[in-house]
């Protein structure tokens, strides 16, 4: 190697260096071309990348008195030198480019620039290739020589590397870009969805949210319409990702905008689908073509005790009732958006203290597991536990899917909607005449607060009766079988009914508190014995005048009861 290849050398590697140091595709080629121009000693050289789309080389640098006008200018596919480099891989060296058929002399009359010699090698990246580097027009020599070829591959593999590494860095910066606006797509979704436990006067409801990607089209939705009536929605939108996401945010914005026209509906018997039919035809002109909405809504009322559904291409509720779970019957018809003008019903139902309603998308039950086996409406609904507390229910749902599914990926977007239904509380306090004729106000008092906390008919009955005892007590005893008065107290917390009944008659003396044995057959004392059997806890606290009962039972198993309903 002679001095002057040594020197050129030297200089490749100081290039090398600098372009790690560069940040971006232009200040990489623009190096490449300044550096390149001086070491190869010609009077012009150009960088061809290819347009993908069409096919075409572009020249996105250059270097000589002409670069300005080369910039951008596109080489069609196939032509030129740089044509039959970029398809054929091989270094070309043309020492007369005006009498080759090969050469594309459009470059020449846009610029009228000369081309005299020419040198074009492939930028390779294996067996693909990445670009052109040409230089054009050695000066102080006619043409190229074999040296001036290996100088210019060494400069072509630099070129590579730089493309590569500037590639990789863009895409993660693109990858990093799109990252973060799916985190604002997503961020933007969550507002639009309810929070996952919310609190009313007659239920709490919850809601989950499973999206196949970081977005969906699933949505839910929870809207008091006033202090008696709260609407609910489960729905989702045709497609995933962005596009149903997007999708799904106008159609929850529509429906929350047209809830208020829900409360005017002049048509009771058919109130929730009457409305449902006015969104629909709002969503049929607004959604583009392709695009509909499986949904279900219910319109639960405290006052009437009712609950209204309306199913519309999605699957009807389930609900929890007397130990079991139900499907009631719900007609189901077409998906919002697709058929303007299209008249919906819906389904009216007596909803009782206690009772819990679930809707679900298909994402659930259509999910599969590893072994493409799918998870089906059947065993979602056999998952659902019959001796939980609703706040454990939805929880138990969730793990049996998760569990069924397993490490498979999920494949839909999958929500919950779950309604535990208390109603309107009775009136915490009663005041009686503690005399036989009034006992039944008693007796109907205790029974409303026991279907409210959802205790079954036995468990009520036997409730009931021990508090009857309780009051027939304080008025053969305390009273000595005259009327006084009596206050009726129940609560709900940590988990315990308790009843407290005060009196102001002859306080108690607990020490002849005793209820007998069921074998010792005699009148009188199987009251005290009943209360006992009935209530966990029994406790009689004499005042200076009278005697205050405090009776606790637990809570009906599926009732969830953690702050004080009344005091």
């Amino acid at each position: 190697m002679n001095d002057q290849s040594t020197e050129c050398y030297i200089q490749l590697l100081d290039v090398a260096r600098s372009l790690t140091r560069a940040l971006d595709l232009d200040g990489a080629l623009n190096e490449i071309l300044s550096r390149s121009q001086e070491i190869m000693d010609c009077e012009a050289c150009s960088i061809f990348l290819p347009d993908l789309s069409t096919g075409e080389l572009v020249i996105h640098s250059a270097r000589g008195d002409k670069a300005p006008m080369l910039n951008a200018t596109r080489i069609p596919k196939g032509k030129g030198i740089a044509g039959a480099v970029f398809h054929d891989k091989e270094t070309i060296n043309i020492k007369d480019p005006k009498n080759d058929p090969r050469h594309y002399g459009g470059v020449d009359k846009k610029t009228g620039f000369v081309t005299k010699a020419m040198l074009t090698t492939p930028l390779l990246n294996g067996d693909q290739a990445l670009g052109v580097f040409q230089i054009l027009n050695p000066a102080n020599r006619d043409f190229f020589d074999d040296n001036d070829e290996r100088i210019l591959e060494v400069f072509g593999t630099l070129i590579v590397s730089a493309l590569l590494r500037i590639q990789a860095q863009e895409r993660e910066m693109e990858n990093a870009r799109a990252q973060q606006e799916l985190e604002l797509a997503k961020e933007i979704q969550q507002s639009f969805l309810p929070e996952q436990s919310q609190n009313y006067q007659s239920c709490q409801v919850h809601t989950r949210y499973f999206p196949a990607r970081e977005v969906g089209g699933d949505f839910t939705l929870v809207i008091p319409l006033n202090e008696h009536q709260i609407l609910m929605c489960l729905g989702d939108v045709t497609g995933k990702g962005i596009p149903a996401a997007l999708t799904m945010s106008r159609v929850t914005a529509k429906i929350q905008a047209l809830s208020k026209r829900l409360i005017l509906s002049v048509s009771l018997q058919n109130h929730l689908g009457s409305w449902v039919t006015e969104l629909n035809d709002e969503l049929t002109g607004d959604l583009q073509s392709g695009r509909f909405i499986g949904a279900t809504f219910m319109l639960s009322d405290s006052h009437t005790n009712s609950i209204q559904v309306c199913a519309a291409g999605q699957y009807g509720p389930i609900y929890f009732c007397h130990g079991k779970w139900h499907q009631p019957e719900v007609t189901n018809q077409v998906p919002l958006g697709i058929l303007p003008s299209f008249e919906y019903s819906c389904q009216s139902f007596e909803i009782k203290p206690g009772q819990q309603w679930l809707l679900y998308s298909d994402g659930i039950t259509e999910a599969r597991n590893q072994a493409e086996e799918e998870y089906s409406e059947e065993a979602f609904i056999k998952s659902l536990p019959t001796k939980a507390r609703p706040d454990e229910t939805l929880d138990i749902a969730v793990d049996a899917w998760q569990n069924f599914t397993g490490n498979a990926g999920q494949h839909d977007d999958a929500s919950i909607l779950f309604l535990d239904w208390r109603g309107i509380p009775p009136p915490p306090l009663l005041y009686l005449s503690c005399k036989p004729s009034d006992l039944s106000r008693g007796r109907e008092f205790i029974e409303n607060w026991c279907s409210y906390l959802g205790f079954d008919d036995i468990a009520s009955g036997h409730i009931v009766l021990a508090c009857d005892e309780a009051v027939t007590n304080v008025y053969r005893y305390a009273y000595d079988g005259k009327p006084g008065p009596i206050k009726f107290t129940i609560n709900s917390e940590s988990d315990d009914l308790i009843i407290r009944l005060k009196d102001e008659g002859t306080p108690v003396d607990i020490e002849k508190i005793k209820g007998r044995e069921l074998d010792d057959i005699r009148p009188g004392g199987l009251g005290t014995f009943l209360i006992n059997e009935v209530f966990h806890e029994v406790n009689y606290e004499p005042q200076k005048k009278g005697t205050v009962l405090t009776l606790k039972k637990a809570l009906p198993s599926g009732v969830e009861n953690s702050e004080t309903i009344a005091s």
